[in-house]
């Protein structure tokens, strides 16, 4: 089983001559003109790709865009001989005194560990950005990346707004918190803003652009090190990784002004879409399962006979129990996953997970093996064996 995985490498322009960057600012800035509908010459390949993005994001005038490279128009090559720099990228570019689309090279920096990927077959449309007085290019590359068809355990992720993510196994329900700094973060800048605004300083609205961009890379630094270590945990025993799906919580859910700020401004999507190319890279599948009723019913009875009293804290009504809630909701989505009902006593089969051909199958005491999803009864539980993903043919 293969995955497609994208990754960004940005590339730091240096060195560069003052007819070149000419060149360079002289291509960025018409690259904004056409993008807000104004006439420019472009080289003819980022004019075209001007006219998408003006058609797609209709961008406001006040807003620079990143100026859209098309594959076919750039190049990066290694040279250690050369004195200024190793590495080198044709630029597209409009050459004014030539009248007509030109390239230039000039010399990049490329982070060590992102070298590998620089292969002409795994790039893609890249974008050229400026950022603080430099010029960098993000090279996107694509490439497929083989992943496991078996595991040996399911690790549960349950995303939320006190701890971003809640990582449990689902065969002993051990359990991780994550990211709890994330939320500081957030609340730290909110709070940064509020006493901008209020004292209404000169320049305020600068100072509160330049405090959103540093929150941004303080927050994505931090989700990349909450998807590392629930990489690692599923490495550690060899499992697939299955994480509650939000897609429609902003729009489904609306509980106040208070809860709703605290909720809705959450990086959920931004953390799944890391932590799927992270797995995806690890060689592992990563799986986003839907998350309605997860929080609400018991995981050991199925009943949604439960209460949220206490912060943090779920009860059940029904078989007695007094768990974690985010830990609770966790333990479902894991049972969602392998297709138990969650609804529905845990030895009851489920729904199919995954792509058509893959399957997750129960390993019983004895060896014997039955799908999860089958339509009749399993007559396992996950205390009698641990969960397994594998490729039916």
């Amino acid at each position: 089983m293969h995955r497609d995985v994208t990754t960004t490498v940005r590339v730091k322009l240096h060195s560069l001559t003052e007819r070149k960057a000419r060149l360079v600012e002289r291509e960025y800035s018409a690259f904004q003109d056409a993008v807000h509908g104004d006439n420019a010459n472009l080289y003819s390949a980022t004019e075209q790709q001007a006219g998408k993005v003006r058609s797609t994001k209709n961008p406001r005038e006040d807003t620079e865009q990143p100026v859209v490279l098309r594959n076919d128009c750039i190049t990066i090559e290694h040279d250690e001989d050369t004195v200024l720099s190793s590495w080198w990228f044709k630029l597209p570019v409009y050459n004014p005194e030539k009248e007509r689309g030109d390239s230039i090279w000039v010399p990049v920096r490329v982070p060590e560990k992102d070298t590998h990927l620089l292969i002409d077959e795994y790039i893609r449309d890249s974008e050229l950005v400026r950022r603080d007085g430099e010029w960098y290019v993000h090279l996107v590359c694509k490439r497929s990346v083989a992943i496991a068809d078996e595991y040996d355990d399911v690790l549960a992720v349950d995303m939320g707004a006190t701890w971003i993510a809640v990582s449990t196994f689902l065969s002993d329900r051990d359990t991780q918190f994550h990211g709890a700094e994330v939320r500081r973060v957030r609340e730290h800048y909110k709070q940064l803003r509020k006493s901008i605004g209020k004292a209404k300083v000169h320049s305020g609205a600068q100072v509160i652009e330049r405090l959103g961009d540093k929150e941004s890379r303080t927050v994505e630094h931090e989700l990349h090190q909450v998807a590392n270590e629930l990489v690692a945990r599923a490495r550690e025993r060899n499992a697939v990784i299955v994480f509650g799906d939000m897609t429609g919580l902003r729009y489904d859910n609306d509980k106040g002004r208070y809860v709703n700020d605290k909720i809705h401004k959450m990086p959920y999507a931004k953390l799944a879409n890391i932590l799927t190319y992270k797995s995806h890279l690890d060689g592992r599948e990563c799986i986003p399962v839907k998350e309605y009723d997860t929080s609400r019913t018991c995981w050991r009875c199925g009943s949604q006979n439960t209460s949220r009293e206490a912060q943090g804290r779920v009860e059940c009504h029904g078989c007695g129990l007094d768990d974690n809630a985010d830990k609770n909701g966790a333990s479902n989505i894991g049972q969602r996953a392998v297709g138990k009902d969650i609804q529905s006593p845990l030895s009851t089969a489920g729904a199919v997970v995954a792509q058509p051909e893959t399957q997750v199958v129960l390993k019983g005491p004895s060896g014997e093996m039955e799908p999860a999803n089958s339509p009749a009864d399993v007559g396992l539980t996950l205390s009698e064996g641990s969960p397994r993903l594998q490729s039916w043919e």
